[in-house]
């Protein structure tokens, strides 16, 4: 079953009485802060938002997103599928204030009177949920150079390398030649 499209904005204060459940899918394109680190735009997340009052009285948001989004390999810059399940739980909160009262165990999402924006929120919690850095495995990347000449693997690729004519030249190489013919002179 397809989920509808996420709104734009939510009276969470509202929803939190309610009790409401959200299920939705947010495209890729509609969260401009992630579109930025991403190899493609194409897919959607899928996120499931829960509001409540728990047995503190506090309200919340508890969240969970899924799907997959595309971004670069950091060492041979293709792209590469990350999957992605996270899931997050807020306490909504008036001012820095009620911020700074709530426990360690919850983080605040400062709303004041305004409306939320769930794109917004989204955004930040996948940017949250995606890796620091993201690499192929190591059999699975294109790099042909790794970063420890002493890796059996990174041994065997430039050992493929060379025999098939791959491997660049050093730059340098021509450096050499001139530091020998300085020694003679």
């Amino acid at each position: 079953m397809l989920n509808p499209p996420l709104p734009s904005q939510l009276d969470v204060r509202k929803l939190t009485v309610k009790g409401a459940e959200i299920s939705a899918d947010a495209p890729l394109s509609s969260l401009p802060r992630v579109v930025d680190l991403l190899a493609e735009e194409e897919g959607t997340i899928a996120v499931k938002l829960s509001f409540y009052r728990d047995e503190q009285r506090f309200r919340r948001i508890d969240g969970h997103l899924t799907g997959s989004v595309t971004v670069f390999c950091q060492r041979c810059l293709e792209p590469m599928a990350v999957e992605i399940d996270t899931q997050f739980e807020l306490a909504i909160v008036w001012s820095e204030d009620d911020a700074e009262r709530l426990p360690k165990s919850l983080e605040p999402l400062i709303v004041g009177e305004e409306l939320v924006n769930v794109a917004d929120l989204v955004s930040e919690e996948l940017l949250l949920g995606l890796p620091y850095v993201n690499y192929h495995k190591a059999d699975e990347c294109k790099q042909v150079i790794g970063y420890s000449s002493t890796d059996p693997l990174v041994k065997q690729r430039l050992a493929e390398a060379e025999a098939k004519g791959e491997l660049k030249q050093n730059p340098f190489k021509a450096l050499a030649s001139l530091k020998e013919d300085k020694k003679e002179s």
